[in-house]
């Protein structure tokens, strides 16, 4: 009867191990989702990113056109 009991025991933790191919699956299905979302991080962030850069040259290309357009009317008014 023990015998019985342990050959059951055996054959039910070796069923229980065989089902890899679907965790196998399930595994790579969760890695990539997880892979997706981290892309999808990095892609706003660098979005955002070159928005904030776009957004800083431009106020600095305008910074220095006012500047280049005062050094202009200052060098006209020393001209006359």
């Amino acid at each position: 009867m023990k015998n019985l009991f342990l050959i059951l025991a055996i054959s039910g933790s070796l069923i229980a191990c065989n089902n890899a191919s679907e965790s196998t699956e399930n595994k790579k299905d969760s890695l990539d989702s997880i892979a997706n979302e981290k892309k999808d991080v990095i892609d706003s962030t660098a979005e955002q990113k070159k928005d904030m850069v776009d957004s800083t040259t431009a106020m600095k290309k305008e910074a220095l056109d006012k500047m280049d357009s005062a050094k202009r009317k200052d060098s006209s008014r020393h001209r006359r």
